[in-house]
């Protein structure tokens, strides 16, 4: 009888839990380094490394079960599909992006509120948080099996595909209750874009040699509600035109604004699908073993110069009458 489920975790997802707990306890044993590991704009130019570490840093024991959860499960599904080296590549990617993006943030607000009597404070707030890089997961696996229905508190049912927009919608709801909009927002929204933008046009699939992934069920519109998709499909044409070398940004079997290569589309996705099935299946423990092969059958044997006798005599026949 075979388990309902796999708890065997991937290598990389299990070092990057033991990464998150040591950096808990961490800052919880000795809080002077929140200053050095938290993305603090005030000091992140002696100490540029924040931009990165601060991804990596959890101060809540609440969001450290969830980020650690999200890892284990989420490294399951996306790792055997592409890869150890892939999958830590992408989280590397999400995680400094992520970092730089929220530190420009907080520039920008410095200056447009640098008059007011609390304008200095906002460069010395403390964000950090491993939900920047758990966003940018879910949005691989909205990528890879965006039809799997997804079960949450047992009576919630979604496909994956909608994983990221309800993550973004219920950080964000979250932290505007407890007043940690700029610790929250900007890594969510800006780990759900990055995470985006990096497999659309960047991420090189090993098997087609090309550069990301033109399907229209990956466009940037589906990540909102249907309804508002035509307009979001108008606006993102009009910012694809615009953008200066648009054109041949993407490289090549993918052209921004254009037709990608004909069948590529279609049968990348396809071809991503059955991948994630597949891990899918293993996740669950439902992967079974391939029946044996049976034994060879040899065509039964005949003398060649019997076969061509053969059709000489029935050629003499045939002339004869």
């Amino acid at each position: 009888m075979q388990s309902g489920y796999n708890l065997t975790f991937t290598k990389l997802s299990r070092a990057i839990a033991v990464l998150l707990i040591t950096g808990y306890f961490t800052q919880l044993l000795v809080p002077s380094t929140r200053q050095y590991l938290a993305l603090v704009a005030g000091r992140s130019l002696p100490c540029v490394w924040n931009i990165f570490s601060a991804g990596l840093l959890e101060t809540s024991l609440i969001e450290l079960g969830f980020g650690v959860a999200g890892i284990l499960l989420v490294a399951k599904v996306v790792e055997p599909v592409w890869g150890s080296k892939e999958f830590l590549k992408f989280i590397a990617v999400v995680n400094v992006s992520t970092g730089l993006a929220t530190l420009i943030v907080v520039y920008c607000i410095y200056a447009l509120d640098q008059y007011s009597d609390n304008a200095g404070a906002i460069l010395y707030k403390e964000i950090a948080g491993f939900h920047g890089v758990l966003a940018g997961c879910l949005v691989a696996i909205k990528q890879i099996m965006p039809d799997s229905e997804v079960t949450l508190l047992v009576v919630l049912k979604f496909r994956a595909k909608h994983l990221p927009a309800l993550f973004l919608l219920s950080a964000a709801g979250a932290s505007v209750m407890l007043k940690q909009v700029i610790n929250t927002v900007p890594f969510v929204v800006f780990g759900t874009y990055v995470a985006w933008l990096y497999l659309r046009f960047f991420q090189i699939k090993p098997e087609t040699s090309l550069k990301g992934d033109p399907s229209n069920e990956f466009r940037f519109a589906t990540f909102f509600p249907e309804f508002l998709q035509p307009a979001v499909d108008k606006v993102a044409g009009a910012c694809a035109r615009l953008g200066p070398g648009a054109a041949g940004a993407a490289g090549p079997g993918y052209v921004l604004g254009a037709t990608p290569l004909p069948g590529s589309d279609n049968a990348d996705a396809t071809r991503r699908r059955e991948r994630g099935a597949r891990a899918l299946e293993e996740r669950l423990g439902g992967r079974k073993a391939a029946p044996p092969p049976g034994p060879a059958v040899m065509p039964p044997s005949q003398d060649v110069t019997d076969i061509e006798a053969g059709q000489k005599d029935t050629e003499a026949i045939d002339t004869g009458s």
